[in-house]
């Protein structure tokens, strides 16, 4: 039996991704190249956030003079980063994947997860699947039903 599967664009480069439900953690991102960048661009604007208060400019300056002190020659911005090139999914193709219960199928049958590269099933989700929690999980006590009464 093919799983059910969720197709979503990802936050980072935009591109359409489908998701096994095996594989389906609340994911945003396609791969660890988008959310790795979304999460430097994230520290990135904590820190400027940071340098804009009175404590963080402080800290800065400090640092800044024992750097100048350790290093004694003049400080530099690094370079930026090699530009990597960009990343889509495959098209379509007819090869074959094993499939949940091992048996092999084609591609073409259905979506193939682009994490795990396990068939799934041609109807996609737009939305999460909601798992509701156990009741032992939340720390509930069992229900009066359940319950032994004592003597």
């Amino acid at each position: 039996m093919q799983s059910s599967a969720r197709l979503f664009i990802c936050a980072g480069c935009r591109a359409q991704v489908v998701i096994c439900s095996h594989c389906d953690r609340g994911n945003r991102y396609c791969g660890p190249r988008c959310w790795q960048a979304a999460r430097r661009q994230s520290q990135r604007e904590a820190a400027r956030r940071y340098q804009r208060t009175r404590r963080g400019r402080l800290c800065h300056a400090e640092r800044q003079r024992r750097y100048r002190q350790w290093r004694k020659e003049k400080v530099t911005h690094q370079g930026s980063p090699p530009v990597l090139p960009d990343e889509t999914l495959p098209a379509e193709s007819k090869t074959r994947v094993r499939d949940c219960d091992g048996s092999a199928t084609d591609v073409a049958d259905g979506h193939q997860c682009h994490f795990c590269g396990r068939v799934c099933s041609p109807l996609l989700r737009q939305c999460f699947l909601h798992r509701h929690p156990t009741r032992e999980a939340i720390g509930l006590p069992p229900p009066l039903s359940a319950r032994n009464p004592g003597p």
